[in-house]
């Protein structure tokens, strides 16, 4: 079995332009249009990171609505009001300030997968002080009675600087972690002793420029421009966590470029990342591959695996387009795609894919340690 689609030791275009895509080669520069944001919109963070990249802004609208959120909020406790004040504002401007609130107010209603999911916005948009939201973070996983990740987080909190020891000693929304004494007190001597180190917080900053997307998430083969112009490079600063670009970096030919796509998973024993390896010589409609790596909470490389984009098939021309489920499973479909024109003699570049044709399954499924496995593929028989 080999994949379709080979892993090259090349090193992205832009290792020199530390991700400036005004330093592509012209070939692949296309003219960036508006993005719009949808309600449903909120939570995927490459297309809110790239709706902040439209020429036109609304500040101080969002501003407002922003301010009308804190006032139902903070002063008169109407929740429902505040969400829908804090979203809005968000819908105007997104803000680091507005997501933050927004958790803030799904934790109150218990909606912990929302908060979670604000967070990881607000995170994302470089909310200050970041400590708080680590440890808004471990309150939520205590109330959802995880108290491994619970105390995974609030160690976290720690090492990044937050100092109210007092107050979570007290705070009710750990209860659950302190009524396991032996966790707690490991996680608060652990994080107290490590507000230094420099690692976790290195590891820290990568995970969270992986942008949170809500399941399922289908991982398509190609990307309209919108969807491209969202996702972001990733610095060869982070080599240490992606093996393929710290090989590549001998390379002669430099044609390959790696980008941020999403944070998929996360359990106590490990986080899944997922990102995408695009061949930029191939042209825009060429397929992706993703790839997810699960790690340790330490940042320590458990398993990796092409999950999308190419398949361990034999069949020429076959690709894999997959779709991530909630359960820890990925389901994949083997298919053939039919281009306008033939890419052996045209290439990609302004070659539309017209339709796919499906020729069999292949699945996947992340054991509870983090091993990412591979089912049996099956193939359809032919007509």
């Amino acid at each position: 079995m080999k994949n379709l689609i080979l892993l090259t030791a090349t090193a992205s275009i832009v290792l020199a332009s530390c991700g400036d895509i005004n330093k592509l080669p012209a070939k692949v520069q296309k003219q960036r249009q508006d993005v719009v944001l949808s309600e449903e919109d909120i939570f995927k963070g490459n297309l809110v990171a790239a709706f902040l990249e439209n020429d036109k802004k609304y500040v101080q609208e969002s501003n407002t609505l922003f301010l009308r959120g804190v006032d139902s909020y903070r002063n008169n406790k109407k929740l429902d009001s505040a969400v829908v004040y804090f979203t809005n504002s968000i819908l105007k401007e997104p803000s680091a300030k507005a997501y933050f609130e927004l958790g803030n107010v799904h934790m109150d209603q218990k909606n912990y997968e929302d908060a979670l999911n604000a967070y990881k916005l607000a995170e994302q948009l470089g909310y200050q002080p970041f400590s708080k939201i680590l440890y808004n973070k471990a309150c939520i996983y205590s109330l959802k009675k995880d108290t491994e990740l619970s105390a995974k987080y609030l160690e976290y909190a720690l090492q990044a600087g937050y100092t109210n020891v007092a107050h979570m000693q007290n705070d009710s929304d750990l209860e659950n972690l302190r009524s396991n004494k032996y966790t707690f007190q490991k996680a608060v001597d652990r994080g107290l002793r490590g507000v230094s180190n420099a690692e976790n917080l290195f590891w820290l900053q990568f995970t969270k420029m992986f942008p949170a997307l809500g399941k399922p998430i289908k991982l398509k083969m190609a990307l309209s421009q919108e969807e491209s112009q969202a996702l972001e490079y990733i610095s060869y600063d982070y080599e240490k966590y992606i093996s393929e670009m710290r090989d590549a970096k001998f390379a002669r030919d430099v044609t390959s470029s790696y980008l941020y796509y999403a944070n998929a998973y996360e359990t106590d024993k490990f986080v899944a990342l997922v990102y995408v390896v695009k061949d930029e010589w191939m042209g825009d409609a060429a397929p992706l591959r993703y790839k997810m790596a699960t790690f340790t909470h330490e940042g320590k490389l458990i398993d990796k695996r092409i999950i999308a984009g190419s398949s361990d098939s034999d069949l020429d021309g076959v690709y894999l387009q997959s779709t991530l489920n909630k359960d820890l499973t990925i389901s994949g479909e083997l298919v053939k795609p039919k281009y306008q024109k033939d890419p052996d003699e045209h290439g990609y570049y302004e070659n539309k894919i017209l339709s796919y044709k499906k020729v069999g399954t292949q699945n996947f499924r992340i054991t509870k340690a983090g091993k990412i496995v591979e089912e049996e593929v099956s193939l359809l028989t032919s007509n």
